[in-house]
């Protein structure tokens, strides 16, 4: 079951229209986007029919942040999986640390290089790719023993 890149799906996850436009105009010539303004719809998003690929998520939201969000994905089977980039204006280590604890799986700080976003979606997508792969050839020696 092989994807080629224009078909996964970055869900992108901030309240500022600014950032949430800075991210589509880098992404949308290689993926498909789509967009929740807060926690709650992020995670409506992310358990829907086509879950997305990968979750770019902001951590200082209103209402329910970040952390909280990615600590929800975690702990749904449904979710669990979906790898999390947190991007933040926060650069603390202690921040990272907090991040790395409830599941995320890389950080860009803001103000973001749209280059940088790029290569960390299309590095964190590949390595899904592989792990899939990876997952499957397992199943298929198991399948053989």
């Amino acid at each position: 079951m092989t994807h080629g890149s224009n078909n996964k799906l970055v869900l992108i996850v901030d309240d500022t229209p600014t950032n949430v436009g800075v991210i589509s105009g880098v992404l949308k010539c290689a993926y498909r986007t789509k967009v929740a303004t807060n926690g709650e719809k992020a995670l409506v998003l992310a358990s829907a029919a086509e879950k997305p690929d990968l979750i770019l998520l902001d951590v200082m939201m209103p209402g329910m942040d970040g952390y909280e969000v990615c600590r929800r994905l975690k702990a749904n089977p449904v979710t669990r999986d979906i790898p999390v980039i947190f991007l933040t204006a926060k650069t603390d280590a202690i921040d990272e640390e907090n991040g790395f604890e409830v599941g995320a799986v890389d950080y860009i700080h803001k103000p973001f290089s749209g280059p940088i976003v790029l290569a960390r979606v299309r590095t964190q997508l590949a390595l899904q790719d592989a792990l899939a792969q990876a997952r499957e050839a397992q199943n298929q020696a198991d399948e053989l023993l």
